[in-house]
Order: structure tokens, then C-alpha cells, then sequence
């Protein structure tokens, strides 16, 4: 699978990108095939009543034979015998026409940045995040995304990240996962989110950090601190909307994060 989708475009980390998709008993890995020859392939992962699209890939020289609209087609169908109504994805602009034949409509752009982050003065309390923090990770999850989650967070085992309390209550988080680099962060409200984005992109190297242009609060931290922004996908939908909040997430992790 790694293999497939490194020759279909992606980079070197797309063998832990797809390893939850293969483990979880809530995902699927898809390959199209033909002839008993391999010709790309798709992963996707249903939490409840939404479920998310990602990492398809399709061979070049199998490119413009309906591949990969077969794969994506293939995937909302899995989604939906999991009961999936509305199907996510981020495309990029080389996909986004495929997409949008599909029927999937645009819900706002993600942007990738790179750099090192620098202070967020604020009286906020950051501490390590705990086994017992779970319950507060998805409650702020859910408020952020609309969604739920839960196997992705409860497939983190220990949780590892920072969390930031105001007068003891919970009010965001920062979490890494083993499946790539980066790091997702959700937060109540923008004081939170940025001081949580100088802790987990603090240094000493450079950090990449994802998040809506739908969040002021990030984007002009971000260019406070000097990131620089390196690639940018359309979050998409198809079927009824989410109530997301991008002005509370500010790190989309990878695919299952997003």
C-alpha cells in the first residue's frame, strides 16, 4: 500500500499516514484493481454520522480512466454501509474537479504552515495531557468539529500533548499521534489556541502546522511568528453540513485529524 501511493504521488510518511485506516475496525484501505494489476487506491475512516475520505492516490500512467472517481465513489459507498450521512474530505486542486462532479460542495480552505513559533503571553495553566483528560479531549473535540470522533482519540494510547485549563477547567488541547508528523489542536477560544500553538511549535526545529482560513486568531499568529505557509487544500462536503467551528481548531493533523 505504501509502495502504491508513494508512486501515486505521496510522500515518505504515507505508510504511517494509512495505518490507522488499516487497524481501525472503523476504517477501510480500498485498491482498485485490474487484471490483477494495482492501480491506485483510497483510505477512509466513519465516526458516526460523518465519516472522512483521504489519501487516494492513482498511478500516473492510470490517470483519466475514471480511477480514481471509481475509488472515491467506492469509498462514500463504504462510509455509508457504516453509516455515514455526510462524507468529508481536502482536496487538493488537481482533485477538487472530481470532486465537485461527485456532487461534494466547498466548505473553505486549509493552509499548511511552516516555521518556528514564538511567546503567548497569557495566564493560562499548560500542563502534559492525562489518561483521565479523555473525557475533557472529546467534549472539546466535539465542539470544534461537529463530530465525533472518539475513535481516533481512544486509538491514542497514552495521549500525548498539552492542556491548557483556565480556573481549572479544560478549555483546549494540543495532541500529537504516532501516525505523522504535526500535531492537532483544539481550543474553546483564540487565547487558548494560540498559546497551545506557541507550546507545541515552540522549537528548537522548524514545525509544520495546518489550519482553516477560517481561524483569524491562527493565521495571524502564525504570520506573527514569521511561518511560512507551503501548500493549501478545500475541505469538502457531501450530504447534510456539520456544525464545525474553524475558528477553534487550530492544527488539523492528518487525515483522520482533519
Amino acid at each position: 500500500m505504501a509502495d502504491l501511493l508513494a508512486r501515486a504521488g505521496f510522500g515518505p510518511t504515507v505508510a504511517a499516514l494509512i495505518s490507522f485506516p488499516q487497524r481501525s475496525p472503523h476504517g477501510d484501505v480500498l485498491i482498485a484493481e485490474l487484471g490483477g494489476r494495482e492501480l491506485g487506491a483510497v483510505c477512509c475512516a466513519a465516526f458516526g454520522a460523518t465519516g472522512w475520505v483521504g489519501a487516494l492516490g492513482v498511478l500516473p500512467e492510470a490517470r483519466r480512466h475514471g480511477v480514481g472517481e471509481t475509488l472515491a465513489e467506492a469509498a462514500c459507498g463504504r462510509l455509508g454501509e457504516r453509516g455515514a450521512r455526510t462524507v468529508l474530505l481536502f482536496a487538493t486542486d488537481m482533485g477538487r474537479p472530481l470532486y465537485e462532479r461527485m456532487g461534494f460542495e466547498p466548505e473553505g480552505a486549509a493552509t499548511a504552515w511552516r516555521g518556528t513559533a514564538g511567546t503567548a503571553g497569557t495566564a493560562l495553566e499548560l500542563r502534559p495531557v492525562r489518561e483521565s483528560d479523555r473525557p475533557a479531549l472529546k467534549a472539546i473535540d466535539r465542539r470544534a468539529t461537529g463530530e465525533r470522533r472518539d475513535p481516533v482519540l481512544d486509538a491514542l494510547r497514552p495521549p500525548t500533548g498539552m492542556l491548557a485549563e483556565r480556573a481549572g477547567v479544560p478549555v483546549g488541547w494540543a495532541v500529537s499521534s504516532p501516525w505523522g508528523l504535526g500535531v492537532a489542536i483544539c481550543a474553546d477560544d483564540p487565547q487558548a489556541g494560540v498559546a497551545l500553538m506557541a507550546a507545541a511549535a515552540g522549537g528548537p526545529g522548524a514545525a509544520t502546522v495546518v489550519v482553516p482560513a477560517a481561524n483569524p486568531a491562527a493565521a495571524d499568529a502564525l504570520q506573527r511568528w514569521a511561518f511560512q505557509g507551503v501548500n493549501a487544500g478545500e475541505r469538502m462536503r457531501l450530504g447534510p453540513p456539520v456544525a464545525w467551528r474553524p475558528e477553534r481548531q487550530f492544527g488539523l493533523f492528518n487525515l483522520f485529524w482533519g
